[in-house]
């Protein structure tokens, strides 16, 4: 399974979506179909968004759809949808869950989807603060024994993930979090709601408990980590990145690869087509993950 998850104001849908693709899609039966309703091989766990990509000369480009499955032919792709409640300023309300709490639904919806071929490989594509979420489930899906056994079949079939702008550095992890996700924020043009942003964030303590034994797990279990980092800054932070080189890598070289995407933190994981050649980097990157875990496992055939 390839599972995408989504940054603090994404959208499970408009997060990986160009909205001016290539007219012609690569897959052949797209023009034929409703580009709103993902086919059979794309599903969605939790979502909440009914997002219209809407009209208009260009077609967008919904790459987990539209060029996963012409890059990874074998590969099952799920795409998950949480909502932290950042873009809803009037009259909402405050939003009580923490990553560590939308970590954990994860957990236990993606465990739900797959109980049937729990032993499938995962393939984890994380765009920003969502990749902090990927962190924490699999850190507590590690800790799951005695009546949860099930839960730890996430963390044992993971091979590894690719970061798209993944902020994991911080001597303060969670000021520095607390920053980048305001930042984010004010790139995406919402006003910030500092108290639903203190709310997200788990405490200091626990963060800094994430990015201590992560990478080591990470490590251990020998998964393939593919770091994307942004390469320009964005107009509403005054022409800087909102997740520095710096930051935007683990530090792992043993396991980890890091490489530029020429675009900014909120394109950098939107692609045009199959021929966009920052899209190759990315494709290349799937193909190396999904092949080196197949051989790992003395598999004849491709896994996920």
């Amino acid at each position: 399974s390839i599972v995408f998850i989504h940054g603090f104001t994404g959208d499970p849908e408009r997060t990986w979506t160009h909205k001016k693709g290539y007219k012609k899609l690569q897959n052949e039966d797209s023009k034929d179909r409703d580009l709103d309703e993902p086919p059979l091989k794309v599903r969605k766990l939790n979502p909440f968004s009914n997002s219209n990509h809407g009209g208009g000369s260009s077609t967008p480009v919904y790459w987990p759809r539209d060029l996963v499955p012409a890059t990874v032919p074998f590969a099952r792709v799920l795409t998950y949808g949480y909502d932290t409640h950042l873009r809803h300023m009037l009259g909402a309300p405050v939003s009580r869950n923490t990553v560590y709490d939308i970590a954990w639904d994860f957990l236990v919806a993606l465990e739900a989807e797959r109980r049937l071929e729990s032993s499938r490989p995962i393939l984890f594509i994380a765009h920003s603060l969502g990749g902090i979420i990927v962190k924490e489930m699999l850190r507590r899906s590690s800790g799951c024994h005695a009546g949860q056994d099930h839960l730890r079949s996430v963390f044992d079939a993971t091979i590894g993930i690719i970061f798209f702008g993944t902020p994991h550095g911080g001597a303060d992890p969670h000021g520095f979090l607390q920053h980048i996700a305001e930042a984010v924020i004010k790139a995406a043009g919402v006003r910030v709601n500092k108290q639903i942003v203190e709310n997200l964030l788990p405490s200091s303590e626990r963060l800094r408990e994430l990015r201590d034994e992560f990478g080591p797990m990470a490590q251990q279990q020998k998964w393939m980590i593919h770091s994307f980092q942004e390469d320009l800054g964005v107009m509403g932070l005054s022409g800087q990145k909102v997740v520095e080189d710096t930051s935007s890598y683990l530090n792992c070289p043993s396991i980890e690869v890091s490489e530029h995407i020429r675009q900014n933190h909120m394109d950098i994981c939107r692609f045009k087509g199959l021929d966009d050649v920052e899209y190759k980097k990315v494709a290349a990157a799937l193909w190396r993950l999904t092949i080196s875990a197949s051989k790992s496992r003395n598999q004849k055939k491709p896994l996920l």
